[in-house]
């Protein structure tokens, strides 16, 4: 153990000597949050509404349907309700069983009191379609529009990116740092110099990862302060169940890397190889955006992605207040996913 603390501390000082392994391990993820807290994917010109619809009258919801500013979707109460509390819902609209576009009846209206704006800009909308169904059917009695105000986290994209830049970070630097790390050791023939040495190679390795897992979660820490200090991250989870997640993350991908690093001879090869496994998982695995917007068959692959269970369950955790027993899906996906790409690793890893 004294030999494998000696060569963690001595691995430590050698990535720290690196002046563009900080730029890209740290510094880099830090400006692209810093970019996309400039980004806001609120208020681009639509107002989000929920409609619980209890009656089979569908009157009222056509008349919202067709209207242009209104982004409205259809779901349970309890569901509406939810989504309103996490900030993803401007209005919740209750339309109750007895309604009828032919009777009168009182409607309950949810507000974002987060929302004060487009709170007051959708319920001047839905009033004015209420009072014309109400003038199309012959000057009905009039619904009444009973108002409740709810308190709402209000989530922005920054929320949302900066676990998935964390996840982003985490597999480069287990992925680019590890394979053409000792791809530059192998070729220089320093590997093969060290079994000539009393240096146990499994010491040599061990210390690699302990010093790189030492790396990772002063990146999960770095990110999350100063998404806290400086982005008002909405953080309500746990710290060290993100450090859990982060260190099970960074287990498979540094696996990755020592396999790829294994398999090629120099830098021109392994970078081809790095970059066919990293750039599908960044562009399909949830890092800048939501994975519901891709189709059946493509959301149900990309969800086996080891990427998007880190991304997945840094996300649940930090701005869902999850802990990993709640995350028990992406926390066993990270397991099994370890298994698999250590034992790639183990039959890759070459020291020639």
């Amino acid at each position: 153990m004294r030999l494998i603390n000696a060569m963690t501390i001595a691995s430590f000082k050698m990535f720290v000597r690196q002046k563009e392994a900080i730029l890209w391990t740290i510094l880099l993820p830090l400006f692209m949050v810093f970019l996309f807290s400039f980004v806001s994917f609120d208020g681009m010109g639509s107002i989000s509404l929920g409609v619980v619809n209890y009656s089979g009258d569908t009157t009222l919801v056509s008349f919202l349907k067709n209207i242009e500013a209104l982004k409205i979707t259809e779901d349970t109460e309890e569901n509406q309700l939810a989504r309103l509390r996490d900030g993803d819902r401007s209005l919740v609209l209750v339309i109750p069983a007895t309604f009828t576009s032919s009777g009168s009846d009182s409607l309950t209206l949810y507000v974002n009191s987060e929302r004060p704006q487009e709170a007051q800009a959708g319920r001047v909308i839905i009033q004015r379609a209420v009072d014309e169904m109400v003038f199309q059917q012959h000057h009905i009695p009039r619904p009444t529009l009973r108002e409740e105000s709810v308190n709402s986290r209000n989530l922005t994209y920054i929320d949302f990116i900066l676990p998935g830049i964390i996840a982003m970070s985490i597999m480069n630097s287990g992925i680019f740092g590890v394979a053409f790390g000792f791809v530059v050791l192998k070729k220089r023939g320093i590997l093969r110099r060290l079994l000539v040495t009393p240096i146990n190679p499994r010491d040599f390795i061990i210390s690699q990862v302990v010093s790189r897992l030492i790396i990772l979660i002063l990146q999960v820490v770095i990110m999350v302060g100063a998404g806290l200090l400086l982005f008002d991250l909405h953080f309500v989870g746990s710290l060290l169940d993100m450090l859990v997640i982060g260190i099970l993350g960074g287990i498979v991908f540094l696996a990755i890397g020592f396999a790829l690093s294994g398999s090629s001879k120099s830098e021109d090869q392994v970078a081809p190889l790095a970059n066919i496994v990293t750039l599908p998982m960044l562009f399909l695995s949830g890092v800048f955006f939501s994975r519901s917007a891709l189709p059946g068959i493509a959301h149900t692959i990309t969800g086996f992605f080891p990427l998007t269970y880190l991304a997945d369950g840094l996300r649940n955790i930090a701005i869902e207040g999850a802990t990993l027993a709640d995350a028990w899906v992406q926390v066993l996906g990270l397991v099994v996913w370890s298994i698999i790409t250590v034992t790639l690793a183990i039959k890759a890893f070459r020291w020639e």
